[in-house]
């Protein structure tokens, strides 16, 4: 019990009275010394601010800390009251012993370390990690392929079977997020995956052929897993497999086949682009050797556009025919109309654009 009698009881020096002590408020940080413990109690040197008391609750709270302190050992603990009853300064060693405790956690983070956590339990949310005595949460939408719960129609119950089999096993993570204010943090698989592409990505740019399998069609193209770096899944949208029109990459794209790719883009998420077609020879400019300027074709009037009208020679051939030719965007209506067959002479041909110039034989 303490009373007022008490050899710890805080003490003013003589010279007190001439000294500029700072004012002493809740939750400073202050340095202090230990003076001696007891039971149910720790009694702290805090030098002109007298003698500091950790009792009750907080000495319960921060019991293992102080188990291991010694008479003369300095550490640092937070203000709760500059005055009790007994005259003592009350204070806090648990949220210093937390600040101890997460600073290896800020370190990880700051560093974007790879760390080795144990599984210690499973929710239908995710893994319960636990690292250097510290627990963590990995949500699934934060594992890895290899251990996100493969489930068929996301029964619930069988995703916590699949997590709860990962319990005392350890698994990699970096640290994804930390609240210093409650302890929460956040580990992530994906992001040790994240970080290792874009350092592998960095290794490509844009006209490189790379080799890669089918790893998924989507309704836009479809997903590649690049051979040399599985990790890094690259993107084929739809109009880069073929020169023909195409409503099915299945019809194109076989699982297990290796294929050649080129690369189009690469974009500031150090996603890669890539084409099929881009290594395959256009065919309608195949067909453009056919025809020579001064060649007479036959074609029919396709559609017409504000300065001329498109005509299409072959299925896949089209030329350009100007409005200039007739005096006006209106008189060449006048002349000719949609889906009439006519002949044409070669003027020129564009192969870069893919297409004919024309002018109408009268």
């Amino acid at each position: 019990m303490i009373t007022q009698n008490s050899s710890s009881i805080r003490k003013k020096p003589n010279w007190w009275h001439s000294v500029d002590i700072p004012k002493l408020n809740a939750n400073t940080i202050i340095e202090a010394r230990v003076l001696r413990k007891t039971p149910k109690a720790l009694y702290l040197d805090l030098n002109h601010y007298g003698t500091g008391l950790i009792w009750g609750a907080e000495f319960n709270k921060s019991l293992d800390a102080i188990n291991n302190l010694k008479e003369g050992d300095k550490i640092r603990v937070k203000v709760l009251n500059p005055e009790n009853e007994f005259g003592m300064v009350e204070v806090s060693l648990q949220d210093i012993v937390q600040q101890n405790q997460y600073q290896w956690v800020k370190e990880a983070m700051d560093k974007n370390e790879i760390l080795i956590g144990k599984v210690i339990g499973a929710n239908r949310g995710g893994l319960l990690l636990k690292i250097n005595d510290t627990q963590g949460f990995l949500p699934t939408s934060q594992m890895s392929e290899t251990h996100f719960p493969k489930v068929e129609g996301g029964d619930k119950e069988k995703i916590l079977e699949a997590l709860e089999k990962l319990i005392n096993k350890e698994i990699k993570v970096k640290i994804l997020s930390f609240d210093p204010s409650d302890g929460k943090i956040i580990f992530s698989e994906k992001k040790i995956e994240e970080d290792q592409i874009k350092d592998l990505v960095n290794q490509y740019k844009v006209g490189d052929i790379v080799e890669g399998y089918l790893f998924k069609i989507t309704s836009g193209g479809a997903i590649i897993s690049l051979k040399n770096h599985p990790l890094i899944k690259a993107f084929l949208p739809l109009e880069e497999a073929s020169w023909n029109p195409i409503d099915d990459l299945n019809v194109i794209l076989k699982p297990d086949t290796l294929y050649q790719f080129k690369i189009t883009s690469i974009n500031k998420n150090k996603e890669i682009i890539v084409s099929l077609k881009a290594l395959q020879q256009d065919p309608v400019i195949e067909k453009l050797k056919q025809y020579q300027p001064g060649q007479v074709v036959k074609g029919i009037v396709y559609k017409f556009l504000p300065f001329g009208a498109l005509v299409q020679i072959e299925p896949d051939i089209f030329g350009f025919i100007h409005s200039s030719e007739f005096g006006g965007i209106e008189e060449m209506k006048k002349q000719i109309s949609l889906n009439q067959e006519m002949e044409f002479k070669i003027t020129s041909i564009n192969t870069n654009e893919k297409r004919i110039n024309l002018e109408l034989i009268k």
